[in-house]
């Protein structure tokens, strides 16, 4: 399996310029798309803003268990490591790394793209 390259985008100056929910989810955009950010236990986490089984948006989502999101409509679970569906129903939700850094919050985007989007 081969590794990606990020391009580095600034989101925040600081954590407490995100604006969470009270699941420990945010919205932010990242180089004109909307994704979510998580904070859990074991991390930050980004993610796609949309559920892969039904579309629900994971801004309404919550964190639980250290590194796993619930999603609003069918309690779908994803590990936020990999992006994989733990209930066993073979969905996967993009993931995107998170870094905090000193001078401030940043998600990863891949550059370039080998497969074209597949969902």
């Amino acid at each position: 399996m081969g590794f990606s390259k990020h391009k580095w985008h600034k989101v925040a100056d600081t954590e407490a310029d995100i604006k969470w929910t009270s699941g420990d989810v945010a919205e932010v955009v990242v180089d004109g798309k909307k994704i979510c950010m998580a904070k859990g236990k074991e991390g930050w986490f980004g993610f796609a803003d949309t559920c892969p089984h039904a579309g629900a948006p994971m801004i309404d989502a919550y964190v639980t268990g250290g590194c796993q999101v619930v999603c609003p409509v069918h309690q779908l679970k994803f590990n936020l490591k990999n992006g994989r569906d733990v209930n066993g129903g073979g969905y996967v939700l993009k993931t995107y790394p998170i870094e905090l850094r000193s001078d401030g919050v940043f998600v990863g985007m891949p550059e370039g793209r080998l497969f074209k989007k597949w969902f």
